[in-house]
């Protein structure tokens, strides 16, 4: 009897309709603790942040760090992110649109192959390329050049962004695009006039996909860069970090000014990322 009332019990609070969100409240608040503690710890001073044992909450905020990170190459280093992340983000569109509409409106002998390659290619891991990706930069002279990380950023990036966009454009009505043809467009016509503004949601998604996987890669802007004139932020916390001391809260706030781009980014278009991802699931 006792086992039955314990189960019983069990069953009440699993179906309680407050468990929910309770469940999804502390799983959120696991996941942002190390977003939380790295705040505090960007207002704290760097003899405190040696301090022992460590202290939760600055005993005395300060600016400091922040003045020391917006004093250092940081900024300089957000620029390059910048330009590299968007750049990336423009070219990858440009080439993924119509090959996954060409892909998914008008497929031919050798498409589905097509796509498997492209889904093969990501199966390597990147760390793996390095060396490959390295010996052909040298040979072009793109080391420590936008050009060279943004080739390697678009390798990364596309084959996934052309399975996200041809989701979406599998689910356009085929008849729409025959009524714009038979009204005299062209098939270059349709895709701009009625493809593309009616599928935006798909666009926008697969540019912030873009723009986060970019702005986050640290692998291969380490090992292609040599200078901060070239090098995204997530290189240029280096800085701080030297070979007696690393400088904890000074890392901590460029960590804030790292992370600040793909919170917002995510806060705003959550929505299009998760419709993204899922249409990117879809079969063949």
């Amino acid at each position: 009897m006792a086992s039955v009332r314990k189960s019983n019990l069990l069953v009440r609070i699993i179906e309680h309709k407050l468990t929910p969100y309770i469940v999804t409240a502390a799983f959120s608040l696991f996941m942002i603790s190390p977003i939380i503690l790295m705040l505090l710890n960007s207002f704290k001073s760097l003899a405190e942040a040696f301090t022992w044992p460590p202290t939760l909450f600055p005993v005395n905020p300060t600016l400091e760090t922040y003045q020391r990170v917006i004093g250092s190459t940081v900024p300089l280093t957000m620029r390059n992110s910048l330009i590299l992340s968007l750049t990336t983000t423009f070219l990858v569109l440009v080439i993924a649109l119509p090959t996954a509409y060409a892909l998914s409106k008008y497929p031919f002998r050798g498409s589905k192959m097509i796509l498997l390659f492209y889904l093969a290619s990501r199966i390597v891991p990147p760390v793996s390329l390095l060396v490959p990706f390295y010996i052909m930069l040298s040979l072009m002279r793109l080391i420590d050049t936008y050009l060279g990380l943004i080739l390697v950023y678009i390798y990364i990036t596309l084959p996934i962004i052309i399975w996200v966009i041809k989701g979406f454009f599998d689910e356009f009505p085929k008849d729409l695009i025959d009524s714009a043809l038979v009204d005299g467009c062209t098939r270059l016509g349709a895709f701009f006039r009625i493809v593309l503004p009616t599928s935006a949601v798909g666009v926008a998604a697969s540019g912030i996909i873009t723009f986060l996987w970019s702005w986050n890669e640290f692998l291969f802007p380490m090992v292609f860069t040599t200078s901060n004139n070239v090098a995204p932020l997530t290189t240029g916390v280096f800085e701080f970090v030297g070979d007696e001391v690393i400088e904890w809260s000074s890392l901590s706030a460029v960590g804030i000014f790292a992370s600040l781009p793909a919170i917002i980014f995510f806060i705003f278009a959550q929505k299009y990322i998760i419709a993204g991802l899922t249409k990117g699931a879809l079969k063949l």
